[in-house]
Order: structure tokens, then C-alpha cells, then sequence
């Protein structure tokens, strides 16, 4: 083994060495302790610099087998030491972690050198590259944790650019963490790169070496995404709790995982082209209906035959609305998802010591309103809220997505920006977290101007100790609505949250109880639920009153995003049957939220059986009587053909429900809309932009 010393070598290595004790001497005050110098941690971090910059000075030229252990070993060592340097960034030890975890950490870490040494085919750029690669996102993670409380994620990779915008909003600054760990990368690369491998792809056995290196990763990352390899880990994600399941996982692998649902797969039939014969055709066939229906509007009306039975008032054909009789223009919009807001009568007839829901089913005039299918259960109100927002379908996503978290980190159209050019002011509300499912994030790329959570409600009141009430949040409402200006139109989203599980609160705040009467005896969890129902009916009372004394033309749009996760042995008890043996149509009750379109002025009445949340939307702007983007005009057609779709399957008009794997004669319609959504949802460079938002000319 030869040393040598050159004199580029030696002002490499003493420009390497100022910067390093120049950094210390700067943070020095780090490493004080209540006034002391802390001793350890300095001679530490110095000699960690000190050798890693002697490693550096000299040129080592070791025999070519020992060459070639030492980047073996290299290889093998350095992701090894990331994974404890990533995991501490995150704030545990890596040791903690279960065996198979951490080695799946470990294969992640791995794959970044593997990587860029089959890229580069250079030795000191991948260990260098690779190092400081994990380096980064242990880094960026444990800033990002400070900065908002959760951890770093593909979608916040995704969206570089905001997270620069973001960034640059905060202080960042050295400390402690970040120089003890990046003394010993430091040591570790300067100690791995005393190698040497510099190899020229001059031979075809390079080229093959590379390859084979290539199609090792590409197969094993592919054995890592395969379900199999899930369930045989019990790999979860843990959408709603992020950090929870970053403690659970590990860093690196957490980050990997979320990689399986980055997005779905691309429709056969797929093109933009396609996706844009669909949506023109629906607004042919939507001119066409406008035109017919002009021309019977100008023909006198048939005497009425007194012989025949009068049409339900309240349930249109197929669950059609009649045409409404709109005879105002842009009214203020106010849609409102009442957070677990579910009518579990559906399951069965049971009596309580007082009526739960006696405000919401005595609203019948100027009222449309129904069943609404949604494609969650118990949680994932994200999930309806972006369903709601954008028409599209959680069905054609991979399961146990969340959308919010996954998919949405630029801007997309919205009910919020299609309101927003035709003159609305589009506001967003809700009494919890602003960071609560990203939304913080989402909004602004949905194009809501203003974004108001629980720290703007001034002396909100509580329940359970816990969550705003619903009469505090419609307080705010009213309050947004009274403080805009007079010429201005408002559409306002609000997620309430008063109704949230988990139901073995405290009943602080609950103002009356709500017993279960009769042969299912008591079920406490469902007690506690639907007296917060009956608190929600009370504040959904005072709401619609205030408004019906508004002269301004208003709509409020009403839902709920899935119901609650209350004891199933009491839904089993109104079923009569175990939950297990529930068949599809069983099985879509519980995915069943009544739903309310409510005027202060004339709107005709009507009654959907069935109708999926992602339609909700487009019949309310249908309502309101606002120009639809051809994308909801298609939405609209769409729903004559299948009314229900949601993650579990779909329905037709006859109530007939089916599975996603079922071939039906609806089946062309659902892969045309796959095509369509992932346009809108994927579509990149290529999507329609025109088809999802309003023409500047049809506004003005």
C-alpha cells in the first residue's frame, strides 16, 4: 500500500479543513450547556472532521483486491449508517425498529448508491452523491417536522416549488442534530472514498455489468411494490396519521411506500384526444336537451287529465330533478360537509328518547335532497371533500388512497375555481387544524382565496372537550357571509368537525342525551353519537332560519362525508345479520349520507335515491343555475347513465349494484370516465385545461 501527497490534494484537503472549524467556530454557542462548553460533543464533531480531512490528504493506492473490498464493504457500511442517521433526523433510533423494517430501510438506502453507481459508473460520486443524498432528506425531514409537526412526503417533493415558497418563510439555522451527524457522514465519505475506481464504458463486459446491475434494482424494487411483499411485512400506510406511521416504518421506508400509490394505472384506451371526444360529445348531446327543451317550453301545455295519477312532488323520474324553476342569478353558494353527519335509519327502525333528526326531515320546500354515496367509512373525509370538489371518483384510484395527500400538489380545477371566474369569491373553512389532511395546501391549488380554520373563530365553544360545535361553526359561517360586500357573490366550503370520532368522549358540551329505546338495549358509542346528531339538527335550525330572513339569494348545499364508526354489533342488530354476511347492496348502506340542496327562494323540489358525491357538485352549480365547464356538463350526462359510483362498485337507475370487476352494459360509460379523469387528475402538460373551467367569454 503506497501514501502519497500532491499539492492539489493537500489545498483540497486544508480548504475542506478551514470550512469544517470554520462551521464549528461560527455554532460554537451550540455546544454550550448552561454556560459550560460541552466538552464531548466539540472533540467529537472535531475529530471527526480532523480525520476525515487527514483521510483526504494523502492518496492511498492499495492492491486492486483490497481496492475492491474496501468498496464493497463501503457500499454495504454506508447505507447501514444513513438509516440510523435518517431515523435520528426523525427523532428515534433505528435500532428500535422490528428486524425485516429495518433492513427495508436499509435496501432503500442502498438503492440510492446502487443507483447512481450503475448511472455514473464512478465509485467516489455515488458514495459522495449518495451520502449526501440521504443526508438531505434526513435533514429536510427533521425541519420539516419543526416546521409543521409532520413529516416530509413525496407530495411536498412533488411540489418543490411551494415548498421553496414555504421554506423561505421560516429561519433555518444550524444546531447540535445537524452537526453531529454531518461530522460523521462527513468521516464515513471521506473514509469510503480512500478507494479508488475510475472505469471508462469502453468494453461490452461494462456495459453488461451495468445492465445486470440495473435489472437487479429494477427487480427488486418491483418485488418491493408487489402485494405480496406487503402483506408478508404488514406494510399499512397511515394516511390519516403520517408521523404515527413514519415511527412505525422508519424514514426511508415510509417514504418508498408511499411511492405504490403515486398514481394509477394509466387507462388502455387512454389519450388526451380521446378524453376530449368524450367531454364534446357530452356537450352536444347537452346542447341538444337545452334546445328541446326551449322548444316545448314555447308550445302551450296540455289540458291536464283529471283521470291520471299527479307525479310525486318530491321523487323526479330515474332521480332526476324537474327542471328548476331558477329565477335568480349567481346566488351566494354555501356548501357545507358536516363532518360524520349520517341518518342510520337506514339500517333499520329503532326509537330514541328524543326525535334525532326532526329539523333535517322536515325540510321539504325549496329543497332537493336524498341519499348520497360516498367511499368512506369512519374516516378519510378528505376523500369526500375532493370528490365533492372536483367530480371525480376515489374508485379509480388505488385503495386506501387518500387523495389529498397523494395527488394534489399543483393546481387543479375545482367547483372553487369554476365559481371563482364566473365572479365568486371562493372561501374555505375549517374549525380544526389547517394542516388537517394538507388541506393548508390543497385549498390554494383548488383556487380558494382565503383558507379560515379554528384559530380565526373567536371565542369558539366546544364539545366533548374537544372539537368547535356545529352553532359555533355556523356562527362563522354567517359571519363570513354578513362581512362581504354587498356586490359580492360568495361561495363558501365548510368541513364542520363537531360530530368527529372517536364516540367514548367526555359529554362535556353536549346539551341533551339521546337514549336508545326499546329492544337494542344501549350501545354507548352510538348514544354519544346521535345525541351530537341532535345538537347538529338544533344548529342546522339556527342556520337555515337566519338565512331565510336573507333578502340575498343564497343556496346552501348540505352533506355529510360518511358515517360514523359507531359499535357494529348495532348495526348488525338492525340488519339482523353479522356484519360478515352482509351482501353488496347491505354493504353500500353503510356508505350512504343524506344530502340537502336548500334556497331562500324558488327552486323546484326533488328526491335522489341514489346519487355518488362526486355529482353533488356539478347538480348544485346546476342549481344555482352558473355556466358548467364542458367537464361538468359531461359529469351531468354521465349521471343519466350511472347515477352511483363510489370505491366499493356502482349502481344503475333500477338500484341494482355491482363490483368494480362486474361487465355490465354501464362498463363502457365507467372506462370512458377512467380516461377522462385521469386526463384531469394526470394529464400533465396534456390535460384540458379549457374542459374543466369556464371560458373568460361565457363569464363576462
Amino acid at each position: 500500500m503506497n501514501l502519497t501527497v500532491s499539492k492539489k490534494r493537500l489545498i483540497c484537503t486544508a480548504a475542506m479543513l478551514i470550512f469544517s472549524v470554520g462551521l464549528v467556530a461560527v455554532n460554537l454557542d451550540l455546544f454550550t450547556y448552561y454556560g459550560w462548553l460541552d466538552e464531548a460533543k466539540l472533540s467529537f464533531v472535531l475529530a471527526m472532521l480532523l480525520i476525515g480531512c487527514y483521510a483526504q490528504s494523502v492518496r492511498v493506492e492499495m492492491p486492486k483486491w483490497l481496492n475492491g473490498i474496501w468498496m464493497i464493504a463501503s457500499f454495504l457500511i454506508l447505507p447501514y449508517l444513513m438509516v440510523y442517521i435518517v431515523e435520528y433526523f426523525g427523532g428515534q433510533d433505528a435500532a428500535e425498529l422490528p428486524e425485516n423494517l429495518f433492513w427495508l430501510n436499509y435496501f432503500w438506502c442502498q438503492v440510492v448508491y446502487l443507483l447512481l453507481f450503475a448511472l455514473t459508473n464512478h465509485y467516489r460520486i455515488s458514495i459522495v452523491a449518495g451520502s449526501v443524498f440521504c443526508y438531505l432528506v434526513g435533514g429536510i425531514n427533521y425541519h420539516i417536522l419543526l416546521f409543521r409537526g409532520s413529516p416530509l412526503q413525496l407530495t411536498d417533493v412533488m411540489a418543490v416549488g411551494t415548498a421553496a415558497d414555504v421554506v423561505s418563510n421560516y429561519v433555518i439555522t444550524m444546531n447540535s442534530a445537524l452537526l453531529l451527524t454531518g461530522s460523521v457522514t462527513f468521516f464515513a465519505v471521506c473514509l469510503a472514498c480512500v478507494a479508488d475506481f475510475r472505469l471508462k464504458r469502453r468494453h461490452w463486459y461494462d456495459f453488461v455489468g451495468t445492465v445486470v446491475l440495473l435489472a437487479y434494482l429494477f427487480v427488486s424494487v418491483g418485488y418491493f411494490y408487489e402485494d405480496d411483499t406487503w402483506k408478508e411485512n404488514s406494510l399499512v400506510i397511515n394516511f390519516w396519521n403520517p408521523l404515527q406511521g413514519y415511527e412505525d416504518y422508519g424514514t426511508s421506508l415510509s417514504l418508498a411506500m408511499a411511492g405504490k400509490y403515486l398514481r394509477p394505472e394509466k387507462p388502455a384506451d387512454y389519450s388526451a384526444s380521446h378524453a376530449e371526444e368524450i367531454m364534446l360529445a357530452a356537450v352536444e348531446a347537452s346542447e341538444a336537451a337545452k334546445e328541446e327543451a326551449d322548444k316545448a317550453a314555447a308550445q302551450p301545455l296540455p289540458e291536464p287529465d283529471e283521470t291520471s295519477e299527479p307525479e310525486d312532488a318530491v321523487t323526479a323520474a330515474a332521480g332526476q330533478p324537474k327542471d328548476a324553476a331558477v329565477s335568480v342569478e349567481k346566488p351566494n353558494i354555501i356548501a357545507i360537509m358536516n363532518e360524520s353527519y349520517a341518518d342510520l335509519r337506514i339500517h333499520g327502525d329503532f326509537k330514541t328518547s328524543v326525535p334525532v333528526m326532526s329539523y333535517f326531515d322536515s325540510l321539504q320546500e325549496n329543497t332537493i335532497r336524498g341519499n348520497v354515496a360516498v367511499s368512506v367509512l369512519g374516516g378519510g373525509t378528505c376523500n369526500s371533500e375532493f370528490e365533492f370538489l372536483t367530480g371525480l371518483t376515489t374508485a379509480f384510484l388505488p385503495n386506501g388512497v387518500m387523495a389529498y395527500q397523494q395527488y394534489i400538489g399543483n393546481e387543479t380545477p375545482s367547483m372553487a375555481s369554476i365559481l371563482k371566474d364566473q365572479g365568486y369569491r371562493a372561501i374555505a373553512f375549517h374549525p380544526g387544524k389547517p394542516d388537517s389532511w394538507r388541506r393548508n395546501s390543497v385549498y390554494p391549488y383548488f383556487g380558494f382565496e382565503e383558507f379560515l380554520t379554528e384559530e380565526d373563530i373567536e371565542n369558539p365553544q366546544y364539545m366533548r372537550g374537544a372539537y368547535v360545535t356545529d352553532s359555533s361553526n355556523y356562527k362563522e359561517v354567517i359571519r363570513l357571509f354578513e362581512e362581504k360586500e354587498d356586490d359580492e357573490k360568495l361561495f363558501l366550503f365548510n368541513v364542520t368537525i363537531q360530530n368527529h370520532g372517536g364516540y367514548q368522549l367526555d359529554t362535556v358540551g353536549i346539551p341533551k342525551w339521546v337514549s336508545l329505546m326499546g329492544k337494542y338495549g344501549h350501545f354507548n358509542e352510538t348514544e354519544q353519537y346521535l345525541s351530537l346528531m341532535h345538537a347538529s339538527d338544533n344548529a342546522l335550525r339556527e342556520l337555515i332560519s337566519y338565512f331565510e330572513k336573507v333578502d340575498e339569494p343564497t343556496m346552501i348545499v348540505f352533506f355529510g362525508d360518511h358515517q360514523p364508526s359507531v359499535e357494529g354489533d348495532f348495526i348488525a342488530a338492525l340488519k339482523g345479520k353479522p356484519l360478515s354476511e352482509l351482501n353488496l347492496e347491505e354493504v353500500q348502506s353503510r356508505y350512504i349520507a343524506p344530502f340537502f340542496i336548500w334556497a331562500n327562494y324558488d327552486i323546484e323540489e326533488a328526491y335522489y335515491e341514489n346519487i355518488s358525491v362526486n355529482y353533488l357538485s356539478t347538480l348544485a352549480m346546476e342549481t344555482a343555475g352558473v355556466e358548467l365547464p364542458a367537464y361538468n356538463q359531461y359529469l351531468a350526462q354521465l349521471y343519466d347513465t350511472l347515477p352511483m359510483i363510489n370505491a366499493l362498485g356502482y349502481a344503475d337507475h333500477n338500484g341494482t349494484y355491482y363490483y368494480h370487476t362486474d361487465e355490465t352494459e354501464l362498463t363502457e360509460a365507467i372506462e370512458e370516465y377512467k380516461i377522462v379523469q385521469y386526463n384531469y387528475l394526470f394529464g400533465g402538460m396534456n390535460r384540458l385545461d379549457d374542459y374543466y373551467t369556464v371560458k373568460q367569454e361565457a363569464t363576462e
